[in-house]
């Protein structure tokens, strides 16, 4: 074993990838090699050309992407002399030749070949003749790439009502659900107080509903932030609407959807706003409401306690 890589010298070497469709699903190639391989492919046909293995980075050896037919790529023989186990190292960007042809050392496929293949996505263009083969993203190229398609088709998304509806959703439930909680204990406690003298039980509901008051009390003070929160976005609105306005008529015109999205955004901000401002006067105004039950009921039980001590004397 003296003729392998580190023992007899490297011999490394540059060829071109004539087939890439490993049956293994490997990543392997089968390339010509300069200097070892004849371009006669009645000679040597791309189906007698050895396997060339890829080396994948340690880092992402879960991802295979093989170079492509016609692509020039280097690498050395682990197997020296005998250069028959070729390892590709890397792949030299050139300009992307006709296809074709009965000589080696170019893409084997023929014009057919090529139109057969699988096809990216309408208006993405993966390579041309005439243009590096460095992918045009790369190159920082984004038409005809799928960012750039991306981009063309992407909804204008500067719109941000449907997050306001779902904040003003979740926060008119809350506030809801207070309102209710506040309700059924006013009805506890009238109910309470008619149905019987005893003090000790008008306490319990007039201290239940005061817990109550406390929470409702908690959970204005989001409400009232959000609703300066919504005050602040519809200022910014405004100001961004006025500078749209402001714009030559040729600039403007670019901003169009923007402005009409943003004056969308304000009128439902402003809905938002006003909406989440009566919840916030409902709830001010329930607390208003029971505050008076608890003091009236609490005159009641004074009296009723009065009484009672009489009664017992």
């Amino acid at each position: 074993m003296h003729n392998f890589i580190g023992k007899d010298g490297f011999n490394w070497w540059v060829g071109v990838v004539e087939d890439r469709m490993d049956p293994l699903k490997m990543g392997r190639c089968r390339v010509r090699i300069f200097g070892h391989h004849t371009e006669n492919k009645e000679l040597l046909p791309t189906v007698d050309l050895p396997w060339a293995q890829t080396i994948l980075p340690t880092n992402a050896s879960k991802h295979i992407a093989p170079p492509k037919e016609g692509e020039f790529v280097t690498g050395y023989f682990l197997d020296g002399d005998s250069a028959q186990a070729p390892i590709m190292t890397g792949v030299i960007p050139g300009l992307k030749a006709s296809t074709g042809g009965d000589a080696g050392f170019q893409d084997p496929r023929t014009p057919e070949q090529i139109k057969a293949a699988p096809k990216p996505p309408a208006g993405i263009v993966l390579e041309s003749v005439g243009q590096p083969t460095v992918p045009p993203i790369a190159r920082s190229v984004v038409l005809g790439t799928s960012q750039g398609a991306a981009a063309n088709n992407r909804i204008h998304n500067c719109d941000i009502c449907a997050e306001l509806d779902k904040d003003v959703a979740v926060l008119k439930s809350k506030v809801m659900g207070l309102v209710k909680s506040l309700r059924l204990a006013a009805e506890a406690l009238f109910a309470g107080t008619s149905s019987t003298p005893i003090v000790e039980e008008a306490k319990a509901i007039i201290k239940a509903i005061q817990t109550k008051i406390k929470l409702i009390q908690k959970e204005l003070k989001p409400i009232i932030d959000e609703i300066k929160a919504y005050q602040a976005y519809i200022a910014y609105l405004q100001k961004l609407i006025a500078y749209i306005n402001s714009l030559p008529a040729e600039l403007r015109k670019i901003f169009e959807q923007c402005l009409a999205e943003a004056n969308a955004s304000l009128k439902q901000a402003l809905s938002a706003s006003s909406a989440l401002t009566d919840a916030s006067a409902s709830l001010t105004a329930a607390t208003k409401a029971a505050q008076d039950i608890i003091d009236a009921n609490s005159e009641t039980a004074s009296g009723n306690t009065a009484i009672v001590t009489a009664q017992i004397s």
